[in-house]
């Protein structure tokens, strides 16, 4: 997979290197030469040194080939002309951004953006995680779908049997297991001939009034 991001900060940098991590193709567009400079130092020949709400800088990280363009700069307007640029003159299908002020979300989904970051619920869930002991990390709200939100599940040892089938699972209606990371460190798409181990990490779609019942299947009853 091929992969622009638009904005070589911390974030952009750090969403980089994940994707380099798993075998993924990945230029970086910044304006600032320092960023870039690390960015090379760090990861490889992956910046582009422009401005990526131009679309000459964007032609030139090759965004007419990517398979997903994502904006991750600290400034909404940027990252929804980078998007809107990305779309609609290179044609690319898969978008996403951050949405650094929520009130902006909804701005975002209206625009067609694929899949937006709400920064705000993002360290929200954070809070939430620290106070929780449920096992279940809230990852961030789907906008696009309308009540469903992505959460990760991480399978402790006493979890069950050493290892389930996915497909044997009986995860509750409406809820859609998108990621695993095995204890291992690799990443795959799941399949119902999935094995589920302990120490693995499952990434779900699912909805409020799903998570007490998803997380009973997968990690067992809550003991208070």
């Amino acid at each position: 997979m091929y992969v622009v991001i638009a904005g070589g900060g911390r974030l952009g940098a750090s969403l980089a290197a994940w994707l380099i991590s798993g075998g993924h193709e990945v230029s970086v567009v910044d304006f600032d030469r320092a960023a870039c400079v690390r960015l090379d130092e760090t990861l490889g020949s992956v910046s582009v040194l422009g401005n990526c709400i131009e679309a000459e800088a964007l032609a030139r990280a090759g965004t007419n080939r990517a398979d997903v363009f994502a904006a991750t700069t600290r400034d909404d307007g940027v990252n929804m002309v980078a998007c809107q640029l990305a779309r609609h003159h290179f044609g690319v299908s898969r978008t996403m951004s951050v949405v650094n002020n929520r009130d902006n979300a909804d701005l975002f989904g209206l625009l067609g953006i694929g899949a937006s970051v709400d920064v705000t619920n993002l360290v929200l869930g954070g809070f939430q995680e620290g106070f929780s002991t449920r096992g279940m990390m809230h990852l961030m709200p789907m906008t696009s779908i309308d009540g469903k939100t992505l959460v990760s599940v991480k399978i402790p040892p006493i979890a069950g049997t050493e290892e389930r089938l996915l497909g044997r699972i009986p995860l509750p209606e409406g809820t859609l297991v998108t990621l695993v990371i095995t204890r291992d460190g690799s990443v795959s798409i799941p399949t119902a001939e999935t094995t589920i181990k302990a120490g693995d990490e499952i990434v779900v779609v699912t909805t409020a009034t799903a998570e007490e019942e998803l997380r009973e299947v997968l990690i067992g009853p809550l003991v208070e």
